[in-house]
């Protein structure tokens, strides 16, 4: 996996270059974004509809709760640390997430830090420290973790197919307890409850049990996409990744 991660970075310089030598501009990219299907080990950049803040992590851990590796909303749209890869879910009934295959509306997965190798987390024992739901963290060593990690990619509209797109909107649902990801604007860390922390001007992120708030809807953004294999079924695809 981090193999084909660096070899991606490669490939970032010649898409930048052709952005620069022909007539692409962003609007242009973020469209073909838009219609890329989302596969397994692509690495995501992860929006939040309501806030336009992202997915981040980073190694800093809860000074309360879990003591758990921080997950936060950040900004900033261009941030390694907002990156997270797409692979199976943790279980003995896990069908292995096969590179470049098309990830489903529904499927049962788990989010990979890539800068850390920690997993999208949550659990009902411990609540997040400004808002009080329950706690987000990333969790485990070396991409390994528990039942803790998994999430149900559930979208927003059924409208491709059921497979999930970069213009699809979704909610992800913790599978353990049932609640959905979620960030808020009025959930913020500050001077006042955190007090000469690192991520003061970052959103929390925390589960909630309803998923109708606008806080837990979500998008894809950009990323690492790995083209859909079951397009493409030719010797030495499998290991080309696009970079948008």
């Amino acid at each position: 996996m981090r193999g084909l991660f660096q070899k991606a970075i490669t490939v970032i310089s010649i898409v930048i270059g052709l952005a620069y030598a022909t007539e692409f501009n962003e609007q242009d990219i973020f469209q073909t974004i838009e219609d890329l299907p989302v596969t397994c080990s692509s690495a995501l950049r992860i929006k939040n509809e309501r806030t336009g803040f992202f997915l981040h992590s980073s190694e800093l851990n809860y000074g309360s709760g879990s003591g758990q590796q921080i997950v936060t909303a950040f900004q900033g749209d261009n941030d390694y640390n907002s990156l997270w890869s797409v692979k199976e879910h943790d279980g003995d009934d896990a069908v292995p997430c096969r590179t470049g295959v098309k990830v489903k509306c529904g499927q049962h997965l788990r989010l990979e830090h890539m800068n850390t190798g920690r997993n999208l987390h949550s659990h009902s024992a411990f609540q997040s420290p400004v808002s009080g739901r329950q706690e987000v963290s990333a969790f485990g060593n070396g991409g390994d973790g528990d039942g803790g990690d998994n999430f149900i990619i559930e979208c927003e509209r059924d409208d491709i197919a059921g497979y999930v797109y970069g213009k699809t909107k979704f909610f992800l649902k913790h599978k353990d307890t049932g609640l959905y990801l979620y960030t808020d604007a009025n959930s913020k860390y500050t001077h006042q409850n955190c007090r000469n922390c690192p991520i003061v001007g970052y959103g929390e992120i925390s589960c909630i049990r309803n998923r109708a708030f606008n806080g837990g809807l979500w998008k894809v953004h950009s990323g690492f996409f790995f083209p859909d294999v079951e397009a493409n079924e030719t010797p030495f695809r499998d290991e080309e990744e696009e970079d948008y």
